[in-house]
């Protein structure tokens, strides 16, 4: 079988990962949790991608492609799409790791947000590969769309860092929490994300 495995990576970062790549995938019921991140401890050098934040969460979506070679889809194309997170690129102060629950505990829901962002924009992607019509030319057509929702996808990633002063505006949180929750409650139908597409010869 012969895969393929494009991605976004990053809140602000695109690159292409190898499937070898140690990653989380986006589950309802697996939140992101402290031993996710690298602990930078006073006197250490931050990352750039860290800056002057407490937290920074690498995440995106991606798919999958994999040729079926034998059965009754012999010729076809399975696709598998999903968010992630990359830990191995994922940073957090060691005073927000060592200090009270409550306050870890607020700044990993922000976190999980920037997580579920990537979520809303994989399903997106789903939605685009279950309504429309790839016709001859599947792969340029999911690489164009996918190029879209990247930009797509930092904007908004943007846009809730800017509103919730990355996470310090307490009042703008919640209302980014209960946004979020209701985009990806509206996208639950494409929650399910394995498709299997004909490919032209």
């Amino acid at each position: 079988m012969r895969k393929i495995l494009l991605a976004v990576a990053g809140l602000f970062w695109v690159q292409l990962v190898t499937a070898q790549t140690p990653v989380i995938r986006w589950s309802p019921s697996r939140m992101l949790r402290l031993s996710d991140y690298t602990i930078i401890k006073p006197g250490q050098e931050p990352p750039a991608a860290l800056g002057r934040n407490m937290a920074v969460t690498r995440t995106g979506f991606v798919y999958t492609l994999t040729r079926i070679t034998s059965g009754a889809n012999k010729g076809k194309a399975m696709i598998r799409i999903y968010a992630q997170m990359t830990p191995a690129h994922s940073y957090m102060v060691a005073a927000v790791a060592n200090g009270s629950l409550e306050d870890r505990a607020y700044l990993l829901n922000h976190e999980q947000k920037h997580f579920d962002i990537s979520e809303i924009y994989a399903r997106e992607l789903s939605r685009f590969v279950r309504t429309q019509s790839l016709g001859k030319t599947p792969m340029e057509r999911m690489t164009n769309e996918m190029n879209w929702l990247f930009k797509e996808l930092d904007t908004f990633q943007k846009k809730y860092d800017t509103e919730t002063a990355n996470g310090r505006n307490k009042n703008n949180q919640e209302i980014w929490n209960l946004l979020i929750a209701q985009r990806l409650k509206a996208l639950q139908p494409y929650a399910a994300k394995d498709y299997i597409l004909s490919m032209p010869r």
